[in-house]
């Protein structure tokens, strides 16, 4: 059976186990956890040792989750859990090297590559002549353990392999991305673009954006700019994945994206065992103190641009910005988001642009940890939409399950009032189901926000045995919801203007078991 047929076969057995409409226990317990940080298994190897040679798309298939956005339960149209990881497509293999590329730069820790001359040439010719179904490795050698390089194009069929104790540094030259690069209303070429069919990006190495360190005959950094121009000068993506077919991320490890990290608009993509972790240490090479919270939008995961059929599995996430965020200005659907952890950040987010349509997303297994120090900062946020009327649309059949979250100012979120931008474009949120939730104790008061935006545009939700440690009712904030309550109970009550709620719960709620949940980063 080829990868194809695999494919298939899997949908087809996600959909059936959708259409049970079971409530999770423990969304894919049947599955290796993500408790230990680490995916299950490792790249597939020949008799040798090495990489076995296998498309390193091997996941990220045409197909996807589409099969199951159909399937609904009878409370309220909110989508179940699923069962198992039935659906979930096979761990990505890592294709034979066409070139190996040995680095010559030896770069110590704690500072920055020298840039008089840059790797990207040599890079990009190797990529250029790699045919298609292999990669181009990237790797160490003697004193050697770095590569310095401006903006790269991966062709289609072709993987960039980055070997485990090699880095692939970002130039911190502006220049490097263009002429208007750094400045208010200029723009910038990013750092990988990925635009074609069957491309990946793979290894135990690292690729580090060098966000927080000054620019080449400056003193200010990518994050510093950012700031002072409140996000209007033009700073370059770390990878950009744009009108793509079947794209893989796999084990890399990405560090410090001048802005975001992962811009994935790919009809078709499978990102498995991927680290994030934004800022990579406590300062930069001048000692300028780093937090996440000066890494200005740098987002981690952005599906986005018509963004399908996707996946984001067993991975960590920590940085200044929303840790995964939808965007749905030109519509995504059928996405699976599965056995992931997130330190610092701004939630597991979709927004703030629906006005394209957001749908058939499933979300499990999931922590998100408020109480990360050591990045500088944890995450404010959890499961969060949002959206207002100057880029809303509507956003249906989304469900998240076995989800462990602690010391959180808002550990759900659900408004349609982002900011107070105006428009026609009104957002809409039905179809959302939350099952077997914890929100635990932290410093932190926590709130709770489910609004709709007014009588016609209510939100539709799903609360399946809920439990928010330390909630209080004038920390519950609600308006214009139909909230349907069970089979598992939920230990606050939504009440507000126009909010009709349905309790079909018996009993009180049973904490969601976050043992093991929680990772370092």
């Amino acid at each position: 059976m080829d990868l194809r047929d695999a494919v298939v076969v899997t949908r087809r057995a996600f959909a059936l186990a959708a259409a049970g409409g079971m409530a999770c226990v423990s969304c894919g317990s049947n599955a290796p956890s993500a408790a230990s940080g680490e995916p299950p298994g490792q790249a597939a190897t020949d008799a040798s040792g090495a990489p076995g040679e296998g498309d390193a798309g091997a996941g990220a298939g045409d197909g996807g989750p589409a099969a199951d956005a159909a399937s609904l339960p009878a409370d309220g149209g909110a989508p179940a859990c699923p069962v198992d990881d039935t659906g979930l497509p096979a761990e990505p293999t890592i294709p034979a090297a066409c070139t190996v590329l040995t680095a010559t730069r030896a770069v110590a820790p704690g500072t920055v590559p020298d840039e008089t001359s840059l790797d990207t040439a040599t890079i990009q010719a190797a990529l250029d002549g790699c045919p298609s179904g292999q990669a181009v490795e990237l790797t160490s050698g003697g004193a050697g353990d770095a590569f310095v390089t401006g903006p790269l194009r991966i062709p289609s069929g072709v993987t960039l392999w980055i070997d485990a104790g090699t880095t692939l540094f970002a130039s911190r030259a502006p220049s490097a991305y263009g002429a208007t690069c750094g400045t208010s209303g200029g723009s910038c070429t990013p750092v990988i673009t990925v635009a074609g069919a069957d491309q990946a990006i793979v290894g135990d190495g690292v690729i580090d954006g060098q966000g927080g360190e000054p620019l080449v005959g400056q003193t200010q950094s990518w994050w510093d700019t950012n700031a002072a121009t409140n996000g209007a000068a033009a700073i370059p993506t770390l990878v950009r994945v744009s009108g793509a077919t079947r794209f893989t991320l796999y084990r890399i490890t990405l560090h410090n994206a001048p802005k975001f990290h992962v811009a994935l608009g790919a009809k078709g993509f499978v990102v498995w065992g991927v680290t994030i972790k934004t800022p990579s240490s406590a300062t930069n090479s001048q000692g300028t103190a780093l937090t996440a919270s000066k890494a200005h939008n740098t987002d981690g995961i952005d599906p986005g641009e018509a963004a399908s059929d996707g996946y984001i599995l067993y991975s960590s996430i920590s940085d200044g910005d929303d840790q995964i965020a939808i965007k749905g200005g030109t519509g995504v659907s059928n996405l699976t988001i599965a056995h992931d952890h997130f330190g610092a950040g701004h939630g597991m987010s979709i927004g703030s642009e629906t006005s394209g349509g957001v749908s058939g997303v499933r979300v499990y297994d999931l922590s998100i940890d408020g109480t990360v120090a050591n990045m500088g900062g944890g995450a404010s946020n959890g499961i969060r939409i949002k959206s207002d009327p100057s880029s809303g649309g509507l956003v249906q059949n989304v469900v998240y399950c076995d989800v462990c979250v602690r010391g959180l100012v808002n550990p759900i979120i659900l408004t349609p009032h982002y900011t107070s931008a105006t428009g026609t474009l009104i957002p809409e949120y039905t179809g959302i189901a939350i099952r077997n939730f914890r929100s635990m104790a932290g410093s932190a008061t926590p709130t709770v926000t489910l609004d709709g935006y007014d009588a016609t545009h209510v939100l539709g939700i799903t609360l399946d045995n809920v439990t928010v440690d330390g909630i209080t009712p004038a920390n519950v904030k609600a308006a214009y919801a139909d909230v349907t309550i069970g089979p598992g109970a939920v230990n606050f009550s939504p009440t507000g203007t126009s909010v009709t709620l349905t309790n079909g719960a018996s009993g009180a709620a049973t904490p969601n078991d976050c043992t093991g949940k929680w990772v370092t980063f």
